[in-house]
């Protein structure tokens, strides 16, 4: 009985407060002594009903508590079941209260507008810059200051920041003085400069600035300011030494078209842009609400009642706005100001086709095609609210709470056996049809481009679900699921705990009794999933399942069941999806299986799936291992029909299954018949090619230089000769030689690179001879079946331009070319010095070629060269002056120069 108590007087209490911060009185101890109850009890039994989530708890100093349910009902549904704070709470009910709420037509045709201001507004740190575009009178001034107020209202900005409006048309004709007031100037900067002065832009620091008609922007003012989007930074007119700096949002607003008045560099800083429709363009609800909205604030602007008669209201909704918005409220401002002029001492005006003037009744009764909204005199006073005349919100939040809360008592009422599930199963249906139908009827198709976009794709989707599934789905439920999906965003759903239970049961009971519909909608959530990354909760799942219980889909099956079990991602499903088509009946099922499943999990989803499945006339299982033929032993207890496991399974055999069982073949038959029909057959052949002519670089440092000296070599050849070069890794070549694939698919002429692979057949060119060898026999050995001595040599000028010892460098090493290269000229020098030798250019540039690659394979500690020569005494003495002339290479890189390389290297100089 104290609990009950204690739960009674939690919802008095809740029903008591008349503001949030009444909440704070609500309190432990208030509770206790109103019961007379110790502290500790009502503590225990306020934790309870927190728990069973029909509460809402304040972690404040004291804890407050409130009724949920209540609660809901007098103020908002509470996301949250814990809150910090009272603030935090009355935070949450601002953020749900936006003051976008206000602007007519945030639920629909503004809808997508406003949501691209809002994740405008909230990009850190200080927003996006917004471009709203429309013609005159559409309410871009009016949008500009509620994006203002959401900033403030979301603390994005500070409650005193300014709102600072420029209407650049004002300007038109002095672009300098338009400048300087948009971004100040100092004292003298012009004629009549006396002062310093602060521009629109400084003085919107920290709050809004609102660019009005911004068209009128000169071009040198457009680059201004997206130096200042781009930096924050700005100077004033006749301060070039001064930076100045500000942070402040920028809302942009223009009647004319984007890409003829602007800059494309300025068009690219601003990246939202939006564009408000007409009015004609907008719904009739919204219309409608425009115009009581209009007379409502005339009222309260004139401080009288107006009875206005439905003709007007049936005329002026019929009306043609070429100026929009603003056309609608100065034709109604005009008919209330003509009322009231005739009778202004009248607390209550009439207002009629009798006193609206001439002018007024002649353009309304030009109005043709009347579509009435209201047959009765409108009444509108002072404190009238919209919502007393038309409903201006979206019914789904509640409509959908509602709904669930129904739905909970209806499985409240299965779980105490007083409905079966078959029961449950048509309440649900019939419910979720109910509340599809109402938002198919809400029609926003014509103006709403996203939703016309949502409906395409989910067309195609279930297009697709239609063939491969073998569902008829009805028209109608492509536009229903498409609303639904685009205004459940809407929906704020309120669950307690226990109703969250409540919504799983229910999904998993129609989940078992609806099996058809429940895998078609898992392929749909999948789907959508990949398509647009739409992700649904319990809620929705129910509520769009039950809509395809209601729609009794025409499933083609076939009276005996079949599956195939094949490991890997999608390999079942696509080998099922295949047949199927073909067969044009759904016939196979699959498993895609995990690559580590156990046999026991193969098992126990056989079990799930005959269970699930009437198998009593035969179930076939198609699987690709030898491993899972042990499944008919394990399945013998469980089945209740004949079950044929065949293994390997494949497109051909599920094909040749899925006819036998349509020809209703016996089981035992189909097993004899595939084993004898389903020989492998192989075929081999080889492609009869002429080889085109190739050239192989390789290098030792890698395939990276070898692709560097590619290019060096594509550049220098003719394309006429039709060459392939390839570059191809240095220990592959040692490795398989000429046995490798280049080989059988081109005529390598030639291998090009720092280090002799050593394929018999094939000449090897070392780099540094290709550029400084005699030329004429290098080209010859790289084109042999060339003998046009005139393009050979075109060829070799080729290759000197191309080929420079700098670039070279930097293409055989990782070292740094210039330094390599200046080191590699002291030792040359140095060399010349010592032995009185003077090096020819081509020895200079296999030397440099060649050392560079020395260095590098010793820095990467390669495997030493070899090198045999028979030894002498004038070798040895030329050895160690090549030894002497490398001592500050050796130092600079840290290497050891051995006999092998410095024979090499004594053959270059004394016998090159």
């Amino acid at each position: 009985m104290s609990f009950e108590a204690v739960n009674r007087e939690l919802r008095e209490e809740t029903q008591a407060i008349s503001d949030l911060s009444d909440i704070n009185k609500i309190t432990t101890d208030r509770i206790a002594e109103n019961l007379h109850l110790s502290r500790t009890t009502v503590s225990q039994y306020l934790n309870d009903i927190l728990k069973k989530g029909d509460a809402i708890q304040i972690k404040s100093r004291p804890t407050n508590f409130i009724n949920r349910q209540i609660f809901s009902e007098r103020f908002f549904s509470p996301k949250q079941t814990i809150y910090p704070s009272v603030a935090s709470l009355i935070k949450e009910q601002v953020r749900q209260k936006n003051v976008f709420k206000t602007f007519i037509g945030n639920q629909e045709s503004m809808k997508e507008i406003i949501e691209r201001l809002i994740t405008a507004e909230n990009y850190p740190p200080n927003g996006l810059p917004v471009m709203l575009s429309g013609n005159t009178g559409v309410g871009k001034s009016y949008l500009a200051k509620l994006t203002y107020q959401y900033c403030v209202q979301e603390g994005l900005l500070k409650k005193d920041a300014p709102f600072v409006v420029l209407n650049c048309a004002q300007y038109y004709h002095n672009p300098e003085l338009l400048s300087s007031n948009l971004f100040g100037y100092a004292k003298g900067s012009f004629t009549g400069a006396t002062a310093d002065f602060k521009g629109m832009l400084e003085s919107a620091n920290g709050g809004v600035l609102f660019l009005d008609e911004c068209h009128r922007l000169n071009p040198e003012s457009q680059e201004k300011l997206f130096s200042f989007m781009d930096t924050g930074n700005f100077e004033r007119m006749g301060e070039n030494a001064v930076s100045r700096s500000s942070k402040v949002r920028l809302i942009f607003a223009t009647t004319e078209n984007l890409q003829e008045n602007f800059l494309q560099t300025f068009l690219r800083r601003v990246p939202v842009a939006v564009t408000l429709p007409d009015l004609n363009n907008r719904s009739k609800a919204e219309l409608k609400m425009l115009i009581f909205q209009t007379f409502i604030e005339e009222s309260r602007r004139l401080q009288r009642y107006f009875r206005v008669a439905p003709w007007i209201i049936n005329h002026l909704f019929n009306l043609k706005y070429k100026n929009n918005i603003g056309e609608l409220k100065t034709t109604i401002k005009l008919i209330c100001a003509h009322a009231y002029s005739q009778d202004q001492m009248n607390s209550d005006i009439e207002i009629s086709s009798d006193n609206i003037g001439n002018s007024l009744l002649q353009r309304l009764t030009a109005v043709n095609n009347q579509e009435e909204i209201c047959s009765e005199v409108v009444n509108f006073t002072p404190e009238s609210r919209l919502t007393d005349f038309v409903d201006t919100t979206i019914s789904e939040n509640s409509r959908v709470n509602d709904l669930m809360t129904h739905l909970c008592d209806v499985e409240g009422e299965f779980q105490n056996d007083k409905l079966t599930a078959a029961m449950v199963i048509e309440i649900i249906s019939r419910e979720s049809r109910a509340l599809m139908d109402e938002m198919v009827h809400r029609d926003k198709r014509d103006h709403n481009e996203s939703l016309k976009y949502l409906i395409n794709i989910i067309q195609q989707l279930f297009d697709y679900l239609g063939s491969s599934l073998f569902v008829k789905i009805k028209g109608n439920a492509v536009i229903a699921f498409a609303s639904f999906i685009y205004l459940k965003q809407e929906v704020d759903l309120a669950l307690t705990v226990k109703a969250e239970k409540s919504v799983h049961n229910l999904l998993e009971l129609a989940k078992q009794n609806a099996t058809v519909e429940y895998q078609v909608l898992k392929s749909f959530l999948e789907l959508i999933k990949t398509k647009l990354d739409f992700r649904m909760g319990e809620v929705d799942k129910l509520l769009l399942l039950g809509y395809l219980i209601s729609l009794n889909l025409n499933y083609k099956t076939s009276n005996k069941h079949a599956i195939i079990l094949a490991h890997g991602y999608s390999t079942a499903s696509s080998i099922a999806d295949v047949a199927n088509q073909f067969l044009n009946k759904k016939i196979f099922d699959s498993y895609d299986m995990p690559l580590n499943v156990s046999i026991q999990q193969v098992n126990d989803y056989i079990q799930q799936y005959i269970h699930k499945n009437d198998c009593h006339k035969g179930l076939i299982i198609l699987v690709d291992m030898g491993s899972l033929m042990v499944l008919p032993d394990s399945l013998k207890a469980n089945i209740n029909g004949p079950l044929l496991v065949i293994n390997n399974v494949s497109t051909q055999l599920a094909l040749f299954v899925g006819e036998s069982i349509e020809k209703n073949i016996a089981f035992n038959e189909i097993g004899k018949l595939m084993t004898d029909k389903l020989a492998p057959e192989y075929s081999l052949i080889y492609p009869v090619i002429k080889k085109s002519p190739m050239i192989i670089t390789t290098c030792h440092t890698g395939i990276g230089s070898a692709k560097q000296i590619q290019s060096l070599l594509e550049h220098s050849i003719p394309t006429s000769l039709h060459y392939k070069i390839e570059a191809v890794d240095l220990e592959y070549l040692k490795k398989y030689g000429d046995s490798n694939s280049f080989f059988e698919q081109y005529d390598v002429k030639a291998i090009v690179g720092t280090s002799d692979p050593h394929i018999k057949r094939v000449p090897y060119i070392a780099l540094e001879n290709l550029i400084a060898g005699d030329g004429t026999s290098v080209v010859k050995t790289l084109f042999p079946d060339v003998k046009d001595m005139a393009l050979l040599k075109r060829i070799n000028n080729y290759l000197v331009e191309n080929l420079s010892v700098e670039r070279l460098l930097s293409a055989v090493t990782i070292l740094d070319a210039t330094k390599v290269i200046s080191s590699v000229s002291d030792m040359m020098t140095e060399l010349e010095e010592n032995t009185g030798i003077r090096l020819t250019n081509n020895q200079r540039v296999t030397l440099y070629v060649h050392v560079s690659a020395m260095i590098e394979r010793l820095i990467r500690n390669e495997p030493p060269l070899v090198y045999k020569v028979v030894s002498s005494e004038e070798r040895k003495q030329g050895c160690t002056k090549i030894k002497r002339a490398l001592r500050n290479i050796e130092s600079s890189y840290g290497i050891k120069v051995d006999q092998n390389e410095l024979n090499y290297l004594y053959d270059i100089v004394f016998q090159l």
